[in-house]
């Protein structure tokens, strides 16, 4: 697991290991730090990134993951 802050958000990204053919499916949450003491400090509830996507290794998927969590904060912004 991969936590990041960037910030006001804190990113925690993930990769699993599928076991019938080896893949990696990503996972995803963004949350916010400025969210005031009770509120949903959830932006994207952790899940899965891309139902059927799977990616050739856990950093590829993390990256995957980083992708769409940016995406989420910042439509539009260029990942490297």
């Amino acid at each position: 697991m991969h936590i990041e802050t960037l910030g006001q958000y804190q990113l925690v990204l993930s990769a699993m290991q599928s076991i019938q053919n080896g893949g990696w499916t990503a996972y995803a949450s963004v949350r916010s730090l400025a969210a005031a003491a009770g509120d949903d400090a959830d932006i994207l509830p952790y899940q899965r990134i891309g139902n059927d996507t799977l990616f050739a290794s856990e950093a590829a998927a993390i990256a995957g993951a980083r992708s769409v969590a940016l995406e989420v904060i910042a439509p539009g912004m260029r990942t490297q």
